[in-house]
């Protein structure tokens, strides 16, 4: 009869002691939980974020800026592109896109005409230069300085002189300078073709 009660003392003393471990656990538990680190955790996270984000933009601005090169066929790629890019802004900075001229000679009148269909990426102010060389020798027939749209024809004549005429009619080719005003030298665009002639 005596073993009994100190057996119940036993297990009253051990329940007690998982009673308190217990507590002292679910005590601690929300502590670690609701402390400021789980706090810092978020706001670290989202700069984080925003930082790998603007990383991830930077590097996405960086890639198309320039030519990724993961070996020698990359090499070359992005030396061709780097190329055509910067002829396309020397093409542009350049204004005339593309132009054709005709030119016919009008012995009956001593005059040269001048047609010109072109294009341009601009409007601009625009030097023309018209040239000839043939049998009888060469001879600059005379500029003009014209308002050029995006897009157009542009016509003039050119009135000559009895000797400059004999040139001209006997002209195998006529050469046409074009140059939008205040762009390089090397911008000129050439045409050259053959003039065409009228009766007398």
């Amino acid at each position: 009869m005596r073993k009994l009660p100190y057996l119940l003392v036993l297990l009253l003393l051990s329940l007690l002691l998982l009673a308190a471990a217990a507590s002292a656990h679910a005590l601690t538990l929300p502590t670690a939980a609701t402390g400021a680190t789980p706090f810092a955790t978020p706001v670290d996270e989202e700069t984080e974020a925003d930082e790998e984000g603007e990383a991830e933009d930077d590097e996405m601005e960086d890639e198309s800026d320039e030519c990724t090169i993961e070996d020698e066929e990359d090499v070359q790629l992005c030396a061709e592109i780097a190329q055509e890019e910067k002829e396309e802004a020397e093409i542009e900075r350049c204004v005339i896109e593309d132009a054709t001229a005709k030119v016919s000679a009008n012995s009956g009148n001593d005059t040269v005409r001048i047609t010109i269909r072109y294009q341009a990426f601009t409007p601009a102010t625009v030097a023309i230069d018209l040239r000839l060389s043939g049998a009888k020798g060469k001879l600059q027939l005379g500029t003009d300085r014209t308002r050029f749209r995006r897009a157009g024809v542009y016509r003039d004549s050119f009135s000559l002189g009895t000797k400059q005429m004999a040139k001209a009619v006997a002209a195998k080719e006529f050469e046409v300078g074009l140059r939008a005003v205040g762009t390089p030298a090397e911008c000129e665009m050439d045409l050259a073709t053959r003039g065409s002639r009228r009766a007398k």
